[in-house]
């Protein structure tokens, strides 16, 4: 059995924009286990035209061969991490050389992380955002598990002449073409080392709950990712979704959602529109009094909220309902301590919940 797992993966990819974890990702893995060792990326795509709540389900809950591939990218950019362990989409093949060694002949899929994007691969136009979310990835995974792009990225065509991909209409190919993968590998090399910049801290203001709450995207009908799902848990902490279902937290704004932000609306005072703008926002996060400054040992609604916010951003089991019982106790200060740790929040140990905590918590900033 694999003895490699990828539990660092929150770190590695903290501050990358629509970042999300698919419940039970810690221990989601093929029958061998954890990776036999970790030598290369290897980038995909789907062929398929579904929707990222579709694919996501598919490679990780509904497929024979699950789980397909580690990370999934949606076309919009959303990068949702579903496997810990050693996958399923990359066996025969192979071998290839890398920085890290030579990964064995049909042996991809305990030797290398698979990245699987949404794309049909006969033709469909790769959006800007997806391809630029590409790059990203790639270049935090080789940061954060030092690999040389140059040699350690490698296509699934590359490692298998009975595949294709990654392939279509994008900056690394034309039609239903192959990627030019020197080329990819060339941008994930000369992409910026460092994190994306932090986010400023708001100017000083008696106003500041107002302040943020205007930073807030706009979400209606329709919206998909990240933002979308820490609604949806907020919608669940004031008692307008059931907790325990997890399909409830997928990110997907559809007709589900918006019937359960409109009776929050009715129930909150507000104008049942179905739109989650700066007063709705304000509602779910109960801002009448302000946002308070919560502790260890703190109980009742605030608390819950941030224990939801943790596990929209993966940081808490989003099926267990233990978790939200509005109780800050030992498992809820594991949480919010590895939250701090990689959102640039700091002490913590101890820690406290105050105005970066909830910034970052409803926009992932990076401190």
């Amino acid at each position: 059995m694999g003895s490699i797992w990828l539990h660092n993966l929150p770190d590695i990819l903290a501050g990358l924009p629509n970042l999300s974890f698919y419940q039970g990702w810690e221990s989601r893995a093929r029958s061998s286990g954890g990776y036999d060792a970790l030598l290369g990326i290897f980038v995909h795509h789907t062929a398929s035209q579904t929707s990222t709540a579709n694919d996501t389900r598919y490679q990780w809950v509904n497929a024979r061969e699950r789980p397909i591939g580690a990370i999934y990218l949606g076309r919009a950019g959303e990068i949702v991490v579903g496997a810990a362990g050693a996958t399923n989409c990359q066996g025969v093949g192979g071998p290839r050389s890398t920085s890290k060694g030579t990964i064995p002949k049909d042996r991809g899929n305990s030797n290398g992380l698979a990245i699987e994007a949404a794309n049909a691969g006969t033709g469909e136009v790769w959006p800007d955002a997806q391809q630029d979310a590409y790059v990203a990835l790639c270049q935090r995974l080789c940061n954060g598990y030092h690999f040389d792009p140059a040699r350690d990225i490698c296509a699934h065509w590359e490692w298998t002449t009975r595949k294709i991909d990654p392939a279509g209409n994008s900056r690394y190919a034309t039609g239903g073409a192959k990627w030019d993968m020197n080329r990819f590998r060339g941008d994930v090399a000369g992409a910026p080392t460092q994190p994306p910049p932090t986010q400023p801290e708001p100017p000083p203001s008696n106003d500041w709950v107002t302040w943020v709450m205007n930073n807030q995207p706009v979400l209606r009908k329709g919206s998909t990712g990240v933002f979308v799902k820490r609604m949806q848990h907020l919608l669940a902490a004031a008692g307008f979704m059931q907790e325990s279902n997890t399909a409830n937290y997928d990110g997907q704004f559809g007709s589900g959602t918006e019937s359960a932000l409109k009776k929050f609306q009715g129930a909150a005072g507000g104008v049942q529109d179905g739109v989650c703008g700066p007063w709705t926002w304000g509602a779910l996060m109960h801002t009448i009094d302000g946002i308070p400054t919560i502790k260890k040992g703190a109980q009742g609604a605030d608390v819950k909220r941030m224990q939801h916010l943790l596990a929209a951003n993966g940081f808490m089991s989003e099926g267990n309902v233990s978790n939200y019982d509005g109780a800050w106790g030992n498992g809820t200060d594991t949480a919010k301590a590895k939250f701090d740790n990689a959102h640039g929040l700091a002490p913590s140990p101890p820690t406290d919940c105050g105005a970066k905590s909830w910034e970052s918590l409803l926009n992932g900033w990076v401190w």
